[in-house]
């Protein structure tokens, strides 16, 4: 780095925008920087390896630190770091940001991803150097996983060094500057061929040295190993870098808004907020007992949920479903693939949520699990088929789509829920979320308080080869990026007592019910007892005890593959003839777990299995066995010489029995917080849908039948209304005189809509009868899009101007209406035809929602939305003026993004008596939408 003079940070103010809740954008000033970027290599051998090498004995690194030898390594490494950045500050500037984006890539989602992985890179690498795909070091290079000679196996970049350092274009670092490689990075981050990629590591090959290469490789694959993690380095820039990155997952913002350490993150900064892709909680994973699970749940109730084999997803929405945002754990934005607003046909889930989120919430972060449903299995599928699925739901066609299952909401009409209780988060999401089957749906809990509970869901789990559990506590708050026991993992592999994954060799073999009739479907594993069995069989193989039966986990073509390699081995078993020379089952005549049929250790295949822990048993002859076995994958680099031995189980056993009696210890003296309170959310002012009703006071509706389907809120009044009056409320439609009440295309509405099913009643006629006191027939008022023959039936019962023969009416303003629609001029005809179809009926009360207002649209000729919105008014009964002389002005209606002229308008109407409102041309689209002329103030321009 070369030292220069900090110029004033105010004469190169760089604005750039970023995502935040009201605009989607918020302005972030770019620090400057005025010495030059420094040498990539001076980011080596200035910061990487004195990191690396403050882990190796001791903490000791040499290099004149001698005097730190004995200190604390995380206190070594955190000065190493503040050492170099304050070098960078003094030196460069302020703006860390390129540095960081190469020390720690796996934080920087502003740059994509490069679709190269290890075996891609080898291929452009032998390119590169000129060497012949069959040679020595290009199999070493491909082939990186297996030992070869005195080479290490699995890190890829140490390969490449190898290889690269024999054929380097230059001895000595090269002159390449971050800002240089940052460059040539984003560039080969939007190529995604290898002829397009190649170029650019040729030129990176050509200006480095092997080791400088060799970073470069890591940084690619974002895999940097370099002793610090990001929570380190974070830490070490600023004190609140690891709180904004957790709420935010922004490194950019992590740089240029933190860069002064004297500064200190606002408190509104320290929370979930929409569009902001935070670090969601994680759930622990336990390696003991149920009962210790119980003991970190305080022996409390607790709750079972079903692990989904699928992606960690959260989901943003804004200004009531116009803007939707999707984002994986690691804050990749997936918005492009399940869609941008609930008008969005191109994404795959978007487009199913209409009527599955409480028209009331505007602004709303839910988190829960993106799965690939098949519809015709009835079931989730794999992990690897939903990227697929997602993408044939964008384009309409195949079989299996995206499930989105929610299990909680963090963020709700403004208000974070992160501090609530979980028990409230879930009531607010049962009463402001409805599903639609397959597509979107509230993941089910159980309320349990035993072992006993665990064990058998478990049973279940396993039984249907699903992920495993998450038992969580109902009392805790959400902690955003951390791992903690309040939500615990229960999959057999995380109550493993056993460090390491067991090698049992197949004995024998069962075989399936149904589809499965056919083949194996389980099988029989044994334990290799030496010293035992080579005297009794001509082969001289050893003998196997009986040690588990293995069943769960197995994929079709794992199946496959072991049938495949067993094909032809298998032997009858013949329960008076066991072959006792090559294994042993439990009882005296080897009667217990006897298998279908067996075969030969010689010619058997070893799996890897994982449980939930060893326990006695008189069913296998080891008496001693697993726990929920699970199948990990199958060996073939294995066979009986080298499968597992009892003596080796027992000796495992005993150790981890030991640590067991260790760990229990540590956990009963851990001290848990004491309960805490429940805290009531009262965000949206919802009622509970249990609701103390009085005595029936009237008998006009005693007959009725009511199926109601309208939001929670409503639904609740109505139900009020209907028992109060004597009405039976139903819970389904069975089309015997039922009336069904809906306001709004929900997916039931639109159900019974379908093919005529049931006619769709609007609440008003509900009110119209009790006021009445009688039971009405049904006219065109009171119809929820009515089919043409629904609608030409009830226009029996009003005159053509919609005035009814059986009813009075409520009040006079259904009066004056009737009144001023008998005066519709004829130059509005046209206008009233064309909105009628997109009205929910002939009469709704939107016709005349905006009467009285006299309204002046500014740029109406050049601007359609200004012209539909024109229209709009003058359906509402309102006036729209060409003058903003008018004296009866009431408003002023100008663009969303026309900002600009609003103040030359407000001048313009300064001196008037009355001055009149100017509002965004959101408020007129907002108001028809909802039928009713809306409070101006959150569209005042």
């Amino acid at each position: 780095m070369v030292m220069d003079a900090e110029d004033d940070l105010d004469d190169d103010e760089v604005k750039v925008q970023l995502p935040s809740e009201d605009s989607n954008q918020i302005d972030l000033i770019k620090p400057k920087n005025n010495g030059p970027s420094p040498f990539f290599h001076s980011l080596i051998t200035g910061l990487i390896n004195p990191l690396i090498k403050s882990g190796l004995r001791g903490g000791g690194f040499g290099h004149g630190h001698g005097r730190f030898a004995t200190r604390n390594v995380k206190d070594l490494r955190r000065d190493i770091l503040q050492r170099y950045f304050t070098k960078w500050k003094n030196e460069v500037g302020n703006d860390i940001y390129p540095c960081f984006r190469l020390l720690i890539p796996f934080c920087d989602k502003e740059r994509h991803m490069y679709g190269l992985k290890e075996k891609s890179l080898a291929k452009l690498i032998v390119k590169i150097i000129g060497i012949s795909s069959t040679s020595e070091d290009a199999i070493s290079l491909i082939n990186y996983k297996i030992p070869i000679g005195n080479k290490l196996a699995g890190d890829f970049s140490e390969r490449c060094y190898e290889v690269i350092q024999k054929r380097e274009q230059i001895s000595h670092f090269g002159t390449l500057s971050i800002d240089d490689v940052n460059e040539m990075l984003s560039d080969l981050s939007t190529k995604s061929k290898a002829d397009e990629q190649l170029p650019i590591i040729t030129k990176f090959y050509n200006s480095m040295n092997a080791e400088e290469l060799k970073w470069l490789i890591r940084i690619i694959l974002r895999q940097m190993h370099i002793g610090a993690t990001e929570h380190t380095i974070f830490a070490a820039w600023h004190t609140d870098a690891n709180t904004l990155y957790n709420f935010t997952s922004s490194l950019k913002r992590v740089c240029w808004e933190l860069f002064d350490s004297k500064f200190r993150l606002p408190d509104e900064e320290h929370d979930i907020k929409p569009l902001n892709c935070f670090q969601p909680q994680l759930a622990a994973f336990p390696k003991a007992s149920y009962e210790i699970v119980l003991k970190n749940m305080r022996n409390e109730p607790f709750w079972i949920e079903e692990k989904m084999d699928g992606e960690r997803i959260q989901l943003h929405m804004t200004e009531g479903g116009k803007t939707f945002k999707f984002f994986s754990r690691r804050a990749k934005d997936y918005t492009y693939l399940y869609g941008s607003s609930l008008d969005d046909t191109g994404g795959s889930l978007t487009k199913h949520l209409n009527g599955c989120i409480d028209s009331r919430v505007k602004t709303l972060i839910l988190d829960g699990e993106m799965v690939s449903w098949d519809p015709e299995e009835g079931k989730i599928e794999p992990f690897g088929y939903l990227k697929a699925a997602a993408n044939a739901e964008k384009e309409d066609f195949g079989i299996s789509h995206p499930l989105y299952r929610v299990f909680d909401v963090l963020y709700l009409n403004g208000k974070s829920l992160a501090s609530q209780i979980l028990k409230e988060r879930r009531r607010v999401l049962k009463a402001i979320l409805k599903n639609n089957p397959n597509h979107f749906e509230i993941h089910p809990y159980e309320e349990k308080s035993t072992a006993e509970d665990i064990q058998n869901r478990l049973k279940q789990v396993i039984a249907e080869s699903s992920e495993g559990l998450v038992i969580k506590d109902p009392l805790s708050e959400y902690r955003v990026s951390e791992r903690t026991d309040d939500w615990v993992k229960v999959k057999p592999e995380y109550m493993l007592e056993f460090g390491e994954n067991l090698d049992v060799l197949v004995i024998g073999g069962y075989y399936g019910q149904g589809r499965r009739g056919q083949n194996l479907s389980s099988f029989l594993c044994g334990l290799r007892v030496d010293n035992e069995g080579t005297e009794h069989n001509p082969e001289g193989l050893p003998k196997f005890y009986s040690f588990c039966k293995v069943g769960g986990g197995f994929t079709s073509n794992e199946y496959a593959t072991i049938r495949h390699l067993t094909d032809g081995n298998w032997n009858i078993w013949d329960p008076k003839h066991p072959p006792t020379e090559y294994m042993e089952l439990a009882g005296s005549h080897n009667e217990r777990e006897m298998p279908d049929v067996w075969i030969q250790p010689d010619k058997s295949v070893v799996l890897e299995v994982k449980a939930a822990s060893s326990t006695a048993s008189d069913m296998f002859r080891t008496n001693v066995t697993l726990r929920f076995p699970r199948f990990r994958r199958l060996r073939q680099d294995k066979d009986y010489k080298t499968s597992l031995s009892l003596k080796e189980f027992m000796e495992l056993k005993t150790e981890v029995e030991f640590e067991l009696k260790e760990k229990k210890l540590e956990l009963e003296q851990h001290r848990r917080t004491p309960k805490r309170a429940k805290r009531q959310i009262d965000i949206l002012d919802l009622e509970d849908d249990m609701v103390e009703f009085e005595q029936p006071s009237t008998r006009i509706l005693e007959i009725e039948s009511f199926y109601i389907l309208t939001d929670s809120k409503e639904r609740i009044r109505l139900e009020k209304i209907v028992i109060e009056n004597g009405g039976n409320l139903v819970q389904n439609y069975n089309g015997e005189n039922i009336h069904v009440i809906g306001n709004k295309n929900l997916p039931k509405v639109a159900s019974l809509k379908r093919g005529g099913k049931a006619t769709i009643v609007l609440p008003v006629w509900i009110e119209d009868c009790v006021f009445n006191k009688c039971v009405l027939p049904y006219e065109p008022r009171h119809l929820f899009n009515p089919s043409e023959d629904e609608f030409e039936r009830s226009l029996e019962y009003v005159d053509s101007f919609g005035d009814s023969y059986a009813r009075q009416m409520p009040d006079n303003e259904e009066l004056q209406t009737i009144i001023k629609s008998i005066t519709i001029q004829e130059e509005d005809d046209d206008v009233v035809t064309s909105f009628i179809d997109q009205d929910d009926s002939i009469l709704n009360i939107r016709s005349f929602s905006l009467r009285g207002l006299v309204i002046y649209f500014d740029d109406v000729q050049e601007d359609y939305e200004m012209q539909m919105a024109r229209n709009y008014v003058r359906f509402s009964r309102g006036t729209a003026t060409e003058s903003l002389d008018d004296p009866l002005l009431t408003h002023v209606i100008v663009g969303e993004h026309k900002t600009a002229q609003v103040f030359e308008i407000r001048r313009a109407l300064s001196n008037k008596p009355r001055v009149p409102r100017v509002v965004s041309i959101k408020w007129i689209k907002d108001s028809w939408v909802e039928g009713t002329m809306l409070s101006e103030e959150e569209y005042t321009m």
